[in-house]
């Protein structure tokens, strides 16, 4: 049994392999959420399936590079809004089951005041309830109602990629990231934990420079980084 603490056990630092049937022991006064991969069950979480044990300040879980997201409550994922009904939007995440997003649940949008999102609409959005049963609960605002960068993303470019590559490039300094600062002055990306990263820059050569280098990236060291960008950047014109 280990004890996590979260102090020390930062996403990405400290991993440890676990496998089904492993127990965690979760001091009292942790206020940590269960994530994915784990079961809560009389002080202890237990794994129900096998990766590595992360932990950030405020959760536990396991990362296994799955092949279907599977959702997990806070995580800020882009979705894809498939249609419209009564007060609620059908927004594709890549999960089992659609997410659900209620039509007001936008930084000061009210019933009558609220945006009229279209079949094919892109979203940056925080999962605020998921459960395996049921289908997952989006919104565009914080806790505080802010939107804090959650938003209905305009112009840009998709690029699906793994659910690692994701996870990656959500860690503070990413090396994956490093070129691409070097690189390019004027350029933003939206990256979600269902495999989904938005990409906009200054102009469109240039997006799709970005966008063909999230693709090859992955599984590359720092040296074979720069010359991947450096080719891409060559082959554009």
């Amino acid at each position: 049994e280990a004890v996590v603490s979260t102090q020390s056990g930062h996403y990405g630092r400290d991993p440890k392999v676990v496998v089904s049937g492993d127990r965690i022991r979760i001091p009292d006064t942790s206020k940590l959420v269960m994530g994915p991969g784990l079961l809560f069950e009389n002080g202890f979480a237990r794994v129900t399936t096998p990766g590595v044990l992360r932990t950030t300040k405020k959760m536990i879980g396991i990362d296994r590079n799955h092949r279907r997201y599977v959702p997990v409550t806070e995580e800020r994922v882009i979705g894809v809004v498939l249609g419209h009904a009564q007060d609620n939007y059908r927004v594709d995440i890549g999960a089992a089951h659609v997410a659900m997003m209620s039509t007001i649940a936008f930084e000061g949008a009210t019933q009558r005041n609220k945006p009229d999102l279209k079949v094919g609409n892109l979203v940056y959005a925080r999962i605020i309830a998921a459960n395996k049963d049921v289908e997952p609960e989006l919104a565009c605002v914080e806790r505080n109602g802010k939107s804090e960068g959650l938003q209905v993303l305009e112009k840009g470019h998709l690029v699906t990629c793994s659910l690692g590559l994701c996870r990656k490039l959500r860690t503070p300094k990413s090396p994956l990231l490093v070129p691409l600062t070097k690189q390019f002055q004027l350029f933003e990306l939206c990256i979600g934990m269902n495999g989904r990263v938005w990409v906009v820059s200054d102009s469109l050569k240039h997006t799709i420079v970005i966008s063909m280098y999230l693709r090859q990236c992955e599984d590359m060291c720092h040296s074979e980084l720069e010359t991947l960008l450096k080719q891409l950047v060559k082959s554009a014109g």
